[in-house]
Formats: structure tokens, sequence, C-alpha cells
């Protein structure tokens, strides 16, 4: 079994009340948080789990991006030359995770049927979350559910956030993780009781139900926006 590490790369940061990520907590209070772009890799495949935000402009703002978070300028500070990357799997197609599709012209992309057809007739209030340049110029592989995708690596629909939001879950050395896109954008919203959902969501009940699907995993978590993920280079941490 092929047994990877995770390396979180900072592409961006955005300033947003800490309620839109945890529904109802600390309402008007505003944190940084930041976008990122997950690389594994078990020493022969190169996979990224999203591809971070569409470069800053007018839109999505307060956001912000410093050139050592470019992207590829993240990538090649592991030493990864974006031509290397063999595929990447997409947690659902929002603007900033599937804004830098572009970049890697040789991976395969990985998207659940579901996610595709709601971006491309969503509801009017969230039809500015899809970035549909970006994502209808990529050339997807479908997926329909929960599959394995390869040796170690795997994805369980957990739609809520989004009707097509998957989950990936990932051997190490030290057991699975699991990166959960925006079903969980801090830890704090998995570890309240009952746990908080995004304030963006498409279906309040598939939430719930997908958040207990991944915690009766019992699997370690990597959320999405989650300041603290930085307090580590790699997963499983080297200590």
């Amino acid at each position: 079994m092929s047994q990877y590490t995770i390396y979180p790369l900072k592409v961006g940061s955005i300033v947003r009340q800490k309620s839109n990520m945890a529904f109802m907590k600390d309402p008007g209070k505003t944190m940084e948080m930041p976008l990122i772009m997950w690389y594994l890799t078990d020493g022969e495949r190169r996979v990224l789990v999203d591809t971070g935000g569409t470069a800053p402009d007018h839109r999505y703002q307060p956001y912000t991006r410093t050139k050592e978070q470019e992207p590829l300028a993240a990538l090649l500070s592991l030493g990864v030359r974006p031509g290397e990357i063999t595929d990447v799997i997409l947690t659902h197609l929002h603007w900033d995770h599937a804004g830098n599709n572009q970049l890697f012209p040789n991976a395969v992309f990985y998207v659940q049927k579901a996610e595709l057809q709601y971006a491309a007739a969503p509801i009017v209030l969230h039809k500015n979350s899809y970035d549909h340049k970006v994502i209808f110029n990529t050339e997807y592989k479908v997926l329909n559910g929960d599959c394995g995708l390869f040796g170690g690596i795997s994805v369980i629909l957990t739609p809520g956030h989004s009707p097509g939001s998957q989950s990936v879950v990932v051997d190490t050395s030290r057991g699975k993780y699991v990166i959960v896109g925006d079903l969980v954008g801090l830890y704090e919203c998995f570890e309240s009781e009952p746990m908080a959902c995004s304030s963006y969501h498409t279906d309040l009940v598939s939430y719930y139900e997908s958040l207990d699907k991944i915690k009766a995993l019992g699997y370690r978590i990597l959320p999405s926006h989650e300041p603290l993920i930085f307090e580590h280079g790699s997963y499983p941490p080297h200590i």
C-alpha cells in the first residue's frame, strides 16, 4: 500500500468573518484565513488536492497573494515543477479551490459529477463562487460517489457545502488523514458540540450527514482554511 506525505502550501489569504466558516459563531469577529493547496507524494505519484484561488482582482475581496504564495512558486519551494503533477483532485469547484487548473497541463483532474452539474447552473446566490472560465476549460475524470482512485488515496462524497463536495482520504506512515475541503473550515467546527457547518451551504441536512460520516471514520482531518495547519510543514508531522 502506498504511503503519502502531505504538504500544505499557502497560496493566499482571505479576511472574512469567522461565522462564514463556523456558522453563527462569534458574529462580527473577522480573521485572516489561508487558501491551501495540498501536495501529496509517495515518491512516485505527485498529487495536488485543490489548486488554490484565481489571481486576485476586484472579485472576492479582501484577498491577497504574495509572490511566494503564487501556486507555482509554492510548489517550487518543494522542488516540484508544474509539469510533474500527475493528478489533481478537486474537493469542489469554488474559485478558491479550483482557480489554477490551467497551470498543470499533464495532470488528470478528478471531480464529482454532482459538482460539475451544479457549477453549470447554480442558484443566483452561488453563481459568483464558480469561475467558469477556469473550471470549464478543464477536462475532468468524472466521479460518481465514493471510490478509490489509486493506491493510498480514495475519495468520499461529502455534500452539503456544495452538492458535489468530496473529501480525500490519504494513507500515510501514521494512519489515514482526510482532506475535507470546505466541509470543515476550521478545527473548531469539528470539535464543537454540535459540530459547526459553514454559513455557505446548499443542503444543511446533507451537510450534517457528511460531518457525521467523516467523524465516524475516526481519521485525522485537515480543514480547508485553518491557520493552525501551518504549525507543521507536512503531515504526518516530522517530530
